[in-house]
């Protein structure tokens, strides 16, 4: 009954801590997962001044994922239950403000950044697809941290493009895609 206690706490210890939105944190993308870049696109992000990946990553996802999911955001008064994997019931988009440079590293202004996730197609009477915020985080990170053929990194800055995303898991075929749009 004892270590029943211990381990129960010890898990609720793990469960409250912060998830790390990092390389470190140990998060893998799934085997099989192919990224395809926009070579016809002539404008790079650059996160080197100005708003930071993981602040552009992080806002990102929080748009696009369930209140709860980032649970640091919310008001104190405001209770969630301990959940890890949230439903991906349709696509989900969001346009956050970055840097956006030509191919030569000159700063364009009326330009933001749109992330956008489709989850693959579904059979009827299927559990669904179910993403973390590692999940959400790490694959788009992929795409502006990572050289081709795992990502659109080169050697100017991130360039655009899409993951999709391979392994056996509830997120298999999902599109993760990141584009540069006209500021509105």
């Amino acid at each position: 009954m004892l270590s029943k206690v211990f381990l129960g706490s010890l898990l609720a210890v793990a469960f409250a801590a912060p998830i790390a939105q990092n390389d470190e944190a140990g998060w893998q993308p799934a085997e099989g997962s192919v990224a395809t870049c926009d070579k016809a696109s002539d404008k790079i992000i650059s996160f080197t001044v100005g708003p930071q990946k993981e602040d552009v990553l992080n806002d990102a996802c929080a748009a696009m994922m369930p209140g709860c999911a980032y649970q640091e955001r919310l008001a104190s008064d405001v209770v969630c239950a301990q959940v890890l994997e949230w439903p991906l019931d349709g696509p989900k988009n969001s346009t956050q403000h970055a840097n956006v440079e030509d191919a030569t590293g000159n700063k364009l202004s009326g330009w933001n950044v749109q992330f956008s996730v489709t989850p693959a197609s579904q059979t009827e009477g299927s559990p669904g697809v179910f993403w973390t915020r590692e999940e959400c985080y790490g694959y788009f990170d992929q795409l502006v941290s990572k050289q081709e053929p795992d990502g659109c990194f080169n050697t100017v800055g991130s360039g655009v493009g899409s993951l999709k995303v391979g392994g056996s898991t509830s997120l298999k075929d999902t599109v993760f895609d990141i584009k540069i749009v006209k500021r509105a």
